[in-house]
């Protein structure tokens, strides 16, 4: 499953909605710097995107790639070709056009987080919702903030609590239930890894769930290992390990030990700033989006793509990366979908 997110715009923990516009010509191709011999890039064209601005993307195993934004959804499919979709021009089946995460389910279908409008599938051309009302409250809050999906489980956080839906079953997490154990109700991102096991981040800490039990991380209880009570993305590696996005800095969990790398020297500035997304390739080779451009941590070195270094990044605001299958990487920023493809040497 590859799946990019973005927080809801209304909290503390989200990206703002800075609305500026750019005008690319479609699609164009950066020249590299210098300093990137090896690079080529390519800005994708805007008229694709219903906004600028791209804050979540998904891609499945053919290849196919979906952005989110917030006014709507585009598809670039394996064979070229770009499709938009709006609440508009689905006829309310995406029931929103706040589109706050995206995910893949084994079957290639598309799920999508919304703010307002629940949880919405896509799939063989055809549309399905998930509300409050239409799930007798299983789903706790139309403002959806977060996806993890599975194989038999889908799970959703949700800015009242989170969710499970098995089969046609509901599995509700919210109020009475929750309380005193969920640091706040606000849940802003969530994780499964290989035991089962559910992590679920909130704006006032990390909270590992086994189904029984409950454990709470915070700031504090850690010694500074968490590097900030505000958990804005999650994501787990084939070894179990567990990154972790806050609103100043990332941390991974390995095992009981925390390791944060928070003010690390490598990170520059970006060491100290909030993580929109993470994401973790099959080699356990890092991405993650950071207030200041985007990183790669291959496990020993760190590499920084900002606007500073690259000739394709063209602002701070890169808010997901995505690796694709032909060894290209995709930025989802503030100005676009920006696309690096290193150049074979001659």
């Amino acid at each position: 499953m590859m799946t990019l997110r973005r927080p809801l715009g209304s909290f503390k923990v989200a990206l703002p909605w800075l609305g500026l516009l750019a005008i690319f010509l479609s699609p164009v191709l950066i020249t590299a710097l210098p300093t990137e011999p090896q690079i080529r890039w390519t800005l994708q064209d805007l008229s694709h995107f219903p906004d600028p601005e791209i804050y979540s993307m998904a891609m499945d195993d053919q290849g196919n790639k979906w952005f989110g934004t917030k006014k709507g959804l585009t598809r670039l499919s394996n064979l070229g070709d770009w499709e938009m979709f709006t609440v508009e021009n689905t006829g309310g089946g995406l029931k929103s056009n706040v589109i706050t995460a995206l995910a893949i389910g084994e079957n290639r279908e598309l799920w999508v987080a919304t703010d307002g409008g629940g949880v919405c599938w896509y799939g063989n051309s055809t549309w399905r919702n998930y509300t409050k009302e239409n799930t007798a409250g299983g789903l706790p809050d139309n403002s959806v903030t977060s996806l993890a999906i599975g194989k038999d489980e889908r799970w959703f956080g949700t800015k009242s609590g989170f969710a499970m839906l098995r089969g046609s079953v509901w599995t509700t997490y919210a109020g009475e239930k929750v309380s005193g154990r969920l640091p706040n109700k606000l849940v802003t991102a969530i994780a499964v890894d290989s035991s089962g096991e559910k992590w679920i981040g909130t704006i006032g800490g990390l909270v590992k769930f086994t189904g029984v039990n409950w454990t709470t991380y915070t700031r504090e209880s850690t010694n500074g290992g968490l590097p900030h009570n505000s958990i804005t993305y999650l994501s787990v590696n084939a070894k179990g390990e567990k990154w972790v996005g806050t609103q100043m800095g990332l941390a991974k969990l390995s095992g009981s030990q925390w390791k944060s790398y928070k003010g690390i020297i490598s990170l520059e500035e970006m060491s100290v700033e909030q993580v929109y997304s993470l994401f973790v390739e099959k080699s356990g080779t890092l991405w993650a989006a950071i207030k200041g451009g985007a990183v790669r941590f291959d496990g020993k070195d760190w590499t920084l793509y900002t606007k500073n270094n690259t000739s394709g990044i063209q602002t701070k605001y890169v808010y997901c990366v995505m690796p694709g299958r032909e060894g290209e990487v995709w930025f989802g920023t503030q100005k676009g979908v920006s696309q690096m493809l290193p150049v074979a040497e001659e």
